[in-house]
């Protein structure tokens, strides 16, 4: 039921313009780190995460979209703490709500 309505809160906040704004902000940080880095990989993934949940938002819908965004948050979260341990977890989630605090 909590999660349900997170959910729905979210998805209320998930519109065409707020995706734009995603992808927007997508690119400028995939510039970034593409000037930082030789390899453009990492930016690519990112590129085609972001591609795939604009397919479920306007195929689906903003719940399904949100959902799945917090799928891919979870699964990541997994293969860091069982790859990096837990501390790498920990930032990567300070990342994630930093990157939500910044976008309110």
């Amino acid at each position: 039921m909590g999660q349900d309505r997170l959910i729905r809160d979210a998805s209320r906040k998930f519109d065409g313009d707020t995706m734009k704004q995603a992808s927007d902000a997508l690119s400028v940080q995939a510039q970034a780190v593409s000037a930082m880095a030789d390899d453009s990989d990492y930016c690519k993934v990112a590129e085609h995460a972001l591609s795939m949940l604009k397919v479920v938002y306007f195929r689906e819908g903003a719940d399904a979209a949100v959902r799945s965004a917090m799928h891919t948050i979870e699964a990541a979260a997994a293969v860091i703490e069982g790859e990096l341990g837990p501390a790498a977890t920990q930032r990567f989630l300070k990342i994630v709500g930093e990157a939500q605090r910044l976008a309110h």
